[in-house]
């Protein structure tokens, strides 16, 4: 008869509360591996963009030094893609600001890489606009240089805050 209450009581109510249980595990461990997931993706697609920017201005800076100015088929090609990987850097950032926060070092640091490429596109403008080349290389130098200190920033930011959600 005591085998028969115990039974009883296992499949009656321990089997469905332990699978009710484990459901649940389940479900919380998958919707955390999605949150992390998608945390990953926007930091690569900042990371990206990030990192699309610097390359095309570096490229634009290149052809501009020689003389290939803005008439240039060239130059505008190149100029279009500046202008487009400027404009993803700041989706990134929007996104950034919607999933870790607008105070969360990851997205501060990122924003500050996109400051450092305003004054970095402020300094380009003024040669487009005329000024002879040595009077903007100092300091699109210096610009470009704090516009690498602080992606490097924001890489070591993405990079703590992918290994905190672990």
């Amino acid at each position: 008869m005591l085998l028969a209450i115990v039974s009883v009581v296992v499949t009656g109510i321990g089997a469905p509360g332990i699978s009710a249980f484990s459901g649940r595990m389940e479900t919380r461990r998958s919707h955390r591996l999605a949150v992390q997931k998608e945390c990953r993706d926007v930091l690569d697609f900042a990371a990206e963009q990030l990192t699309r920017s610097q390359l095309v201005t570096a490229y634009c800076i290149s052809l501009w030094s020689r003389g290939i100015m803005d008439g240039d088929d060239e130059a505008k090609e190149y100029l279009k893609r500046r202008n487009h990987a400027n404009e993803m850097a700041r989706t990134a950032y929007g996104r950034l600001r919607v999933r870790f926060g607008p105070t969360a070092p990851v997205t501060r640091h990122y924003d500050d890489a996109i400051e450092c490429m305003h004054r970095l596109t402020d300094v380009l403008r003024g040669y487009r606009a005329g000024d002879t080349y040595g009077a903007w290389e100092h300091q699109a130098s210096a610009e470009s240089a704090e516009l690498a200190t602080a992606g490097n920033k924001f890489l070591t930011a993405a990079k703590k805050a992918l290994s905190a959600q672990r």
